[in-house]
C-alpha cells in the first residue's frame, strides 16, 4: 500500500461551474432579411401601399398608421426572437472574478 498522499485538484469557481469559452462568431445567426419575420413584414407592406394606392377608402392616415403598428410589431416579434439567444460575442464582463480574495 502506498503511503504518499492523494493530489487534490484545486479549481477555481469559474473552472467549476462556468460553461466553456465560447470561440468567436458573429451575433447573428443568419441575415435579417432571410428571416420569416421580415418576409411577411415586406409582404404585408407592399400590399398595403398596393392597397392604398388602389383603394379610395384606405386614405394616406390610415396608410401611415397601418405601417406604423406593423413595423411595430415586426420589431417586437424580432425582440422577442433575439430575447432568448445569447450572444457569442465577446464580453469582457465574463471576465471578472467575483469573490477574488487578494
Amino acid at each position: 500500500m502506498s503511503t504518499e498522499p492523494r493530489r487534490v485538484e484545486v479549481r477555481t469557481w469559474r473552472e467549476r461551474w462556468a460553461a466553456p469559452p465560447r470561440t468567436a462568431y458573429t451575433s447573428e445567426t443568419k441575415p435579417f432579411f432571410l428571416t420569416s419575420e421580415f418576409l411577411a413584414y415586406a409582404l404585408f407592406l407592399i400590399a398595403l401601399a398596393i392597397g392604398a394606392a388602389t383603394d379610395d377608402s384606405i386614405n394616406a392616415r390610415l396608410f401611415w398608421i397601418l405601417a406604423t403598428a406593423i413595423t411595430a410589431f415586426y420589431m417586437l416579434s424580432r425582440g422577442i426572437a433575439k430575447a432568448g439567444s445569447r450572444s457569442r460575442a465577446y464580453d469582457p464582463r465574463e471576465d471578472i472574478e467575483v469573490g477574488r480574495s487578494d
